[in-house]
């Protein structure tokens, strides 16, 4: 009979469901669980048994894939998903603690003004600037399920062309990086834009462009924002919201 060894199918997964109010959420289903009335669950760790043989002839550990779905009446469905190329092969009693994780209702609503006031966001812009991705401060550490990671990835190709290989700078251009304030002490809005270029052997290499520019904006009727953009005149202009989370918003352009 051939040995076998332990691989992980899921490591232990806990955290607390709540809504945009940071209420708990009980009886609400994550995999195959229910929270409790503080809104805990625990999803417990899953093993399968390999042949050794065939483990080593791989070479490598086997790829980690879990899916959760998480569903709960009058809100919106997400999912806990995970990835790692060689996650199968961690040792019984691997665990991952998710914290919090907010559960958006259906029809969720939103303080446009409210979101924006007195905080900070980094912002992406398609070569047109018709359509703006802005991403609060705090993003990633709010952002733990599917429903928000496609936007995340939709903002970074905006914003990196070497390392996400996207398209969307100009030519010669790898990073484009832009810190929005809003509502400074003395300022509606504040922008500081660095642009990093590709390095060359043949020199010298162009060093990164800095912009710093005030400006300032207007919301109306919670539905579209006015945005005077300073000396980044390309981003002056009026834009509908047309997509909106509590650290992220989609600004397109109207005029």
């Amino acid at each position: 009979m051939q040995s076998c060894i332990s691989r992980l199918r899921r490591p232990e997964i806990t955290g607390v469901i709540v809504d945009y109010d940071k209420n708990p959420i009980s009886n609400c289903k994550v995999g195959e669980v229910l929270t409790d009335k503080n809104g805990r669950f625990k999803l417990m760790e899953e093993r399968y048994n390999a042949f050794l043989l065939t483990e080593i002839f791989a070479m490598e550990a086997p790829p980690l894939m879990v899916m959760e779905q998480i569903e709960k009446d009058g809100f919106e469905k997400d999912a806990i998903s995970m990835f790692h190329k060689w996650g199968g092969g961690r040792k019984k009693g691997a665990k991952i603690n998710l914290d919090t994780i907010y559960l958006k209702k259906i029809n969720q609503p939103f303080n446009v003004s409210a979101l924006l006031k007195n905080s900070n966001w980094q912002m992406g812009f398609t070569k047109k600037a018709d359509t703006l991705y802005l991403v609060k401060n705090g993003f990633e550490e709010w952002c733990k399920t599917d429903r928000c990671n496609p936007f995340y990835s939709e903002y970074k190709a905006l914003t990196d062309n070497y390392f996400y290989g996207g398209k969307n700078l100009p030519e010669g251009m790898i990073k484009r990086s832009l810190a929005i304030k809003f509502d400074t002490e003395k300022l509606p809005i504040k922008i500081n834009m660095i642009c990093e270029y590709k390095s060359t052997f043949e020199g010298p290499n162009r060093l990164p462009d800095t912009v710093n520019t005030n400006g300032s904006y207007k919301v109306l009727s919670n539905a579209e924002i006015i945005i005077d953009a300073g000396t980044l005149n390309e981003l002056t202009g009026k834009y509908k919201v047309t997509d909106l989370d509590l650290f992220q918003m989609k600004l397109t352009k109207t005029k």
